[in-house]
């Protein structure tokens, strides 16, 4: 008898899924079915459509930017997933694509922009018959298994879980399983996966002993009875969210196209205004402001790199103001600066001359820092002054260490020298040619006698030395460079755009009328706050962390032109300098 019983209630609970999802796809045809008149673009109406999850949201901001804006239009198309909105603005079917997901590597190009908009917590829901107070990540991980079946074995009462799940393609179970399962993990087969949120949401209240995720705004704005669990005792909260304690989350974004028109800048002006940000916030989201990664790379080490940037990197972001977000990206190597640039993960670095070669297709020029009234350094070659080595001829059949990857004075003065004094190329000259990360590690490989022959920058050489006078002792310049131009400032040129320009806003600047935005945008309001920033003494701070930096100058394409000619002379395309190392 109770085997019938047990049996009657897994079929009731069967049924009952299978009559809800019967339900919601007819909800669903019943939306997709009504017939929508095709939208045309004008200059005065923008069309949006993409992600469900964000589309509230936009109508919300839509609503508030409308009541001063009564003379452009903004049409919701049909609610779709991320790929659709992406997909759509590149086709120019949309003016605006709504994500709720990072954009994938092959979704990315030139002619298109991703604006953060807001970060949405996700949270874990149970039933509300269910009060359990937190889940563990090992605890969720079990249940989506199927390791763990009933709520009895966790404190709960004596009923079979059953698990609500999202489709692999959704924002929300990427989000889920980059969160708390692996890659390869699989979820338990009789789990039911539900496309929309509000069907999550229905779904576990509906369910007795239930189980979902969904998102922390939807739950904010309709009040469902679910039991919101906290994940490893950290609740989702907003505040949670915002002081990085609570880990489960999904980015929301605007895809747009890399030139927007003018009315598309007034709606993002308005969305990352204080009063859009308000809004954001009310609706239970964490506003995001726009964030310009610069990356740069640890001449030294990673530490006294961190320090000597990060004092600008403030100031820039303070200059700047609350609508942007200045962060340092410190990576391991010039190369991996350069590719961040070229694939837009990164939307400015300061980076040696040669590197800039390498990338100058992809920027442009800024400025460049002034020491003791020179924008220059040189390239050094020296050995220990114990190695025997009195010569250039003496360097035959040695090892020699270039410090610094994509570099001029470890790479390219090394190479360009040689040949271009009668001794031939590197790897006919050396017995063994290496390329170490940064400039100080050749200097210490040829202290620590693990190299022969190193070259390096003079300015790292110099503070090296200043901190371990006993290795200037011990060592000896035999070549030193003409003077080559100082690492320089680069900001991605397709960049340099009204995306950029409609976060703006200072009185003193001039202003597009149409827009009421900065001009010159995103470049030329860092090169002004840089050129400038001597006169200021929070900038003279951050240029005494940099070194002692006396100030910036500006920095122009034609600097770089002799680096240019000493690769033609070797016979080396720029860009390939992406590629051979």
């Amino acid at each position: 008898m109770l085997f019938i019983i047990k049996m009657l209630a897994r079929f009731s609970l069967v049924f009952m899924l299978a009559g809800l999802l019967t339900l919601f796809s007819a909800c669903d045809n019943k939306i997709d079915s009504e017939p929508v008149q095709p939208a045309t673009p004008t200059e005065k109406r923008i069309l949006i459509s993409g992600s469900s999850s964000v589309m509230p949201l936009l109508k919300s901001l839509s609503h508030e930017f409308l009541k001063d804006n009564s003379d452009i239009e903004i049409v919701f198309l049909p609610d779709a997933r991320s790929d659709a909105g992406i997909a759509g603005v590149v086709e120019g079917q949309y003016d605006i694509g709504a994500v709720s997901r990072e954009m994938f590597f092959e979704e990315k190009s030139d002619d298109l922009q991703y604006l953060h908009l807001a970060i949405d917590g996700m949270v874990m829901a149970t039933n509300s018959g269910i009060k359990i107070a937190s889940l563990s990540r090992a605890l969720i991980r079990d249940i989506y298994a199927g390791k763990i079946t009933n709520w009895a074995q966790v404190g709960g009462p004596d009923g079979k879980i059953s698990v609500i799940d999202r489709p692999e393609y959704s924002s929300a179970k990427i989000s889920f399983r980059a969160t708390f399962l692996d890659d390869d993990f699989k979820v338990a087969a009789d789990s039911v996966p539900l496309e929309r949120h509000w069907q999550v949401i229905d779904s576990i209240q509906m369910i007795p002993f239930s189980i979902g995720y969904t998102s922390l705004g939807e739950i904010i704005r309709e009040n469902p009875k679910l039991n919101i669990a906290a994940v490893n005792r950290i609740s989702p909260t907003p505040e949670n969210l915002k002081k990085g304690r609570y880990a489960f989350f999904r980015p929301f974004g605007l895809v747009l196209k890399a030139d927007p028109k003018v009315e598309i800048m007034r709606f993002l002006n308005f969305i990352f205004s204080e009063k859009g940000a308000t809004i954001i916030s009310r609706s239970g989201y964490l506003p995001q402001r726009y964030e310009i990664l610069v990356g740069v790379v640890p001449e030294r080490n990673v530490i006294v790199q961190e320090q000597r940037y990060q004092p600008l990197i403030n100031y820039l972001s303070q200059r700047l103001g609350k609508g942007f977000s200045v962060k340092l990206k410190l990576l391991p190597s010039y190369l991996d600066v350069c590719k961040g640039l070229v694939a837009g993960d990164l939307a400015a670095a300061f980076i040696d001359s040669l590197a800039y070669v390498a990338v100058q297709k992809h920027v442009n020029v800024l400025v460049r820092p002034e020491f003791n009234g020179k924008s220059s350094y040189k390239g050094l070659i020296f050995t220990r002054q114990d190695s025997g080595i009195e010569n250039l001829s003496q360097m035959r059949g040695k090892h020699l260490v270039m410090g610094g990857g994509i570099t001029t004075a470890g790479y390219l003065f090394p190479n360009y020298f040689f040949p271009h004094e009668g001794f031939g190329s590197l790897a006919d000259f050396f017995s063994e040619t290496s390329v170490l990360g940064t400039h100080e590690d050749a200097i210490m490989a040829v202290y620590n006698r693990s190299a022969d022959v190193g070259s390096a920058k003079d300015l790292v050489f110099d503070m090296v030395a200043r901190e371990n006078p006993a290795l200037k002792d011990k060592m000896n310049i035999l070549v030193q460079s003409s003077p080559l131009p100082s690492n320089v400032f680069v900001l991605r040129k397709n960049l340099k755009n009204s995306c950029f320009e409609c976060h703006h806003r200072i009185s003193r600047d001039p202003v597009d009328s149409r827009t009421g935005c900065f001009r010159a945008g995103l470049g030329g309001m860092l090169k002004s706050y840089l050129l400038n920033i001597h006169e200021n003494p929070e900038g003279r701070e951050a240029l005494a962390a940099m070194l002692n930096t006396d100030r910036f100058i500006e920095a122009l394409p034609s600097d770089y032109t002799k680096l240019t000619e000493m690769l033609t002379e070797l016979n080396l395309d720029p860009e390939d300098l992406l590629l051979v190392h």
